[in-house]
């Protein structure tokens, strides 16, 4: 047993995706660590009422982006990944026009989503500066959206896992870095908002850079120029259908992350939202770890599928990755909770001591968020996403009348318990799913 152990030991460690997968984890920890401290830093400085207000801000933009559909790069990366693995030029070329093509049309709805969010703001929480600190958001997600994506993808396709991780580090930290200095220069909530658009004005330049410096050394993918003018010869009905469902099931998922704040601050205060907000960030800051192995298989999972025995491997890593990963998840949540009121007494004080209940409350949704890490690629591989916009929507038709009542009759825990049964069910119906379609294709192929 202990040989078998020690065999087992040495070869993940030796194991190419397993070293990436680690480097890339170390990283997005340590830019999500760092955001979340610079997060403390600044629910200290605002207070619960207007941290509240800035974490409703937040979600009001992302409850906006939803619709308009800013999920194009997730698609853009499956298709660049098949392209990259059959070295296939003429496709890359295709598929990154298309982007560019997608990108600028998302980007320009995004903006005028902007000036809907004052009258929301007003509509949902009877507070048009909410909606106003939302329009600048979005201003800064149409900025951000564009060449960090594009030289994101690039290094992820081209397996530059150190760089791709640098890249992530310093969008995240020049936003929330930013972001704390205005409000500790005495801006308030709006210059907390202010840092997060003139951080993505900066990574939006850092990002045309290394595009370049890609773009040189892989002849696949063209200049900054070329990039733009092959927009005019754009194919966008050819991947606008696998697009477009692709888009519809990321931003599905995002709106899984996004409704518990929002839909919690239509019965509550914003002092009361920071106490769950907390507890959520707490919990989702934990379980950060098995990000990373969901954003490397949107690559690995493509190129599995071209692969000799393809069928074999993708059911065989699928199962794999699925199990360890959950139980991943169920140790980090655990050792979370364990730590939590020692860590939000020494972080945050006394004031905020209500969400650490919260934190305890949220065992079961942190706990099973392992189990979906590879939903989402799988799907693309397989070409089935349309499965899983069946599964959200029909999960969040039933789920979000249920939050609407446990919340408005059980305040926050009502947030605690919904958030736990709506991503449960759902990551058991995908799972089951998945498994039928990946013995499906096992028996085509």
């Amino acid at each position: 047993m202990f040989n078998v152990i020690k065999e087992k030991i040495e070869y993940f460690r030796h194991h190419w995706f397993i070293k990436n997968l680690m480097f890339f984890q170390a990283g997005d920890f340590a830019a999500n660590f760092t955001q979340a401290l610079i997060g403390v830093f600044l629910a200290r400085l605002l207070q619960p009422e207007n941290y509240g207000i800035f974490a409703l801000a937040f979600s009001l933009a992302g409850f906006v982006t939803v619709f308009m559909g800013l999920g194009t790069p997730a698609a853009a990366t499956t298709l660049l990944s098949e392209a990259h693995a059959k070295n296939d030029k003429e496709k890359a070329t295709e598929v990154l026009s298309f982007l560019v093509k997608m990108t600028f049309i998302m980007s320009a709805t995004v903006l005028l989503g902007a000036l809907l969010t004052p009258w929301l703001g007003q509509v949902f929480y009877n507070n048009y500066k909410i909606g106003l600190y939302s329009s600048m958001i979005l201003i800064a997600t149409a900025i951000g959206g564009t060449f960090f994506s594009f030289s994101f993808i690039a290094l992820q396709v081209t397996r530059q896992i150190k760089t791709m991780t640098a890249l992530a580090f310093s969008n995240q930290f020049s936003r929330s870095a930013l972001s704390l200095f205005m409000v500790f220069i005495g801006m308030g909530v709006f210059g907390a908002i202010l840092g997060h658009l003139v951080g993505a004005v900066i990574i939006f330049l850092a990002s045309v850079f290394i595009w370049k410096k890609i773009s040189k050394n892989y002849p696949i993918f063209p200049s900054v120029r070329k990039l733009i003018t092959n927009t005019k010869n754009a194919p966008i009905k050819k991947y606008l259908a696998f697009s477009l469902w692709i888009t519809a099931d990321s931003n599905l998922a995002n709106l899984y992350n996004i409704l518990p704040i929002m839909l919690t601050g239509i019965f509550v205060t914003a002092s009361e939202v920071t106490f769950f907000k907390l507890a959520f960030g707490y919990i989702n800051l934990a379980i950060t770890l098995i990000g990373p192995i969901s954003v490397l298989l949107n690559v690995e999972f493509p190129k599995m599928k071209v692969a000799e025995d393809g069928a074999e491997k993708l059911l065989k890593n699928f199962i794999k990755v699925s199990f360890y990963s959950l139980l991943f998840s169920v140790v980090l949540t655990a050792g979370a909770i364990i730590v939590a009121p020692i860590a939000f007494r020494i972080l945050y004080g006394v004031t905020f001591n209500p969400s650490i209940k919260y934190v305890s409350g949220l065992f079961f949704y942190g706990a099973t968020m392992g189990m979906g890490v590879g939903f989402g690629p799988m799907w693309r591989a397989l070409n089935k996403v349309k499965l899983s916009i069946l599964i959200n929507v029909v999960t969040l038709s039933i789920g979000v009348p249920l939050g609407l009542l446990l919340i408005k009759n059980f305040g926050l825990w009502g947030s605690v318990i919904w958030v736990s049964v709506i991503f449960n069910v759902s990551h058991i119906a995908s799972f089951i799913l998945i498994i039928k379609e990946l013995k499906k294709f096992k028996k085509q192929s």
